[in-house]
């Protein structure tokens, strides 16, 4: 996979090295730390994201944890970016950085080459992982297993390939393959119609990149020239059938890649799919105004009651906002009051 990823992006664009718009922030297995810290048991991604989202602040990406240890000491401690955006994805917990110039830069010079999350997890192994708290940019990580900032692996490079190919974030490894197939398929069909209509432009006696209109009349006037109405009737049989062809070529991979858009949305929880042949039929004609549209909308699994419902809360110790944190991701209220306090932050 990841050498096919490789040789298609060299096709697009030749290894730029640019910083990454997501970082991989945590692996979707349970995992311990170079050090030996942990394990820490495998993370709840869903839960982790409701939380970042009920704060509604960003997390800071600063240099070799210098917010714990640096910040403490009263030295400067500045962010080089900030994680705006937690996103599930099947190998793990991944952040969308906004960087600041100055990060954007240290990280295309290759001046950090890893990064090292901050967590809260409660005290008992495995550890629970509750909440995150920042990133580090490290030449010396913890969990080495992250992907890292430099080297083209299938994360950025699928990043890469969606924004070639115009599809959503939200589109995965099968549903990029099956775009790039797509693609192929009708640029070499595109590619045997544009032969086919030049030698009949050459019969017809004008340019072989000539327009069909421009074709079709070369025919009609070839009728009474030196042409026969066999020969006539012969070339306006086959300049049919091309024009056919092509139709149906452009009409297929259009309908192939609003499926893969649409069904991408599905999985992503932006669309219901009951609604999945009305979103394919409305992409089928406006791909561009479909797709913005489903970009803009919220996930269904980001938050929310959805059809849950406040679980009764007798613990005093709760507050307002601990109530909706219970009710959003379906904590017992108890479990809930016991874990919170148990939590302390601890970064790797």
């Amino acid at each position: 996979m990841e050498q096919l990823i490789n040789a298609l992006l060299h096709a697009l664009d030749p290894a730029a090295t640019v910083a990454p718009e997501w970082l991989q922030l945590l692996p979707a297995k349970e995992f311990t730390g170079a050090d030996g810290r942990g394990p820490y048991a495998k993370p709840d991604m869903d839960a982790l994201i409701a939380a970042f989202t009920k704060d509604g602040v960003r997390l800071p990406v600063d240099e070799n944890h210098s917010t714990d240890l640096a910040a403490k000491q009263g030295h400067s401690a500045p962010a080089r970016g900030w994680i705006v955006e937690l996103q599930a994805r099947p190998d793990g917990l991944w952040g969308r950085v906004d960087w600041t110039p100055t990060g954007k830069q240290m990280v295309e010079d290759h001046e950090y080459g890893f990064i090292s999350p901050v967590f809260a997890h409660t005290r008992t192994k495995p550890f629970k992982i509750a909440k995150m708290l920042r990133v580090a940019l490290t030449n010396d990580p913890n969990l080495p297993f992250l992907k890292s900032l430099h080297s083209k692996q299938e994360h950025s490079m699928l990043e890469e390939l969606r924004k070639a190919l115009g599809l959503p974030e939200t589109a995965d490894e099968a549903a990029i393959l099956a775009a790039v197939a797509s693609a192929h398929a009708a640029q070499q069909a595109h590619a045997g119609t544009v032969a086919a209509m030049g030698r009949i432009a050459l019969a017809a006696g004008v340019a072989a990149n000539a327009s069909p209109d421009a074709i079709v009349i070369a025919i009609n006037a070839k009728a009474p020239a030196t042409g026969t109405a066999a020969e006539v009737a012969e070339l306006r049989n086959q300049l049919t059938s091309l024009n056919t062809q092509y139709t149906t070529l452009v009409t297929s991979h259009a309908k192939d890649r609003a499926v893969t858009v649409v069904d991408a949305g599905i999985k992503a929880g932006k669309i219901v799919p009951a609604l999945r042949d009305h979103m394919i039929e409305r992409h089928t004609k406006d791909p561009a105004s479909v797709e913005k549209e489903i970009e803009l909308m919220p996930s269904l699994n980001a938050g929310g009651l959805g059809n849950r419902t406040t679980p009764a809360n007798t613990d005093p110790q709760l507050s307002v906002e601990d109530d909706q944190v219970i009710a959003q991701m379906g904590f017992d209220p108890k479990a809930f009051a016991d874990a919170a306090k148990a939590l302390h932050g601890k970064g790797v």
